[in-house]
């Protein structure tokens, strides 16, 4: 499997949670991803996993719903790795609501190294529950890995399904 969209976004305050991404996702990581992984499966087509991930940082809220907007069209975002608490600005949950009113087919993970919310407080209200993760810090590379690999899989076979859609439409008004 080779992805389409490998378009990552880290939204995080503190710059060594973007170098621990960069280490596990990015560059020379996708490498490792590929031998990481390539054990869980049976047939070598499988096997033969391709991951390259494009990582893009955001040191806020704020600055995640810009970048969100600005690559909605030309180059959309299929993950984005959102902490909750990023002081001063607006919260992990207020960008992911910012973030889905632009973009409803990105897939999130929501983060925390803190225990003191509980999950169903966090996500009161929230649409699309089911393009929504929770971790909490300090994660596993592995998990790490394997969320991204599967989220962006997950957005590229949703897109792929959308365009059929939409395809099964036209030809439908056209008979």
């Amino acid at each position: 499997m080779v992805l389409e969209n490998g378009r990552i976004l880290i939204v995080d305050d503190q710059a060594d949670i973007h170098d621990d991404f960069d280490e596990l996702l990015g560059g020379d990581s996708t490498g490792a991803l590929t031998a990481d992984l390539a054990h869980m499966f049976v047939d070598e087509q499988s096997a033969a996993l391709h991951a390259h991930f494009e990582l893009l940082h955001a040191m806020s809220g704020e600055e995640a719903v810009e970048i969100i907007a600005r690559s909605r069209e030309a180059a959309p975002v299929a993950v984005a790795f959102v902490d909750i608490r990023m002081p001063p600005g607006i919260d992990g949950v207020e960008t992911v609501r910012r973030i889905r009113s632009i973009d409803r087919d990105i897939e999130v993970v929501l983060m925390t190294a803190y225990t003191d919310k509980r999950l169903a407080d966090l996500v009161h209200d929230m649409e699309l529950i089911h393009k929504l993760l929770y971790i909490r810090k300090p994660f596993a590379r592995e998990e790490v890995q394997q969320i991204a690999l599967s989220l962006a899989a997950k957005w590229d076979l949703e897109q792929q399904l959308t365009a059929v859609r939409e395809q099964l439409a036209v030809t439908q008004r056209r008979l």
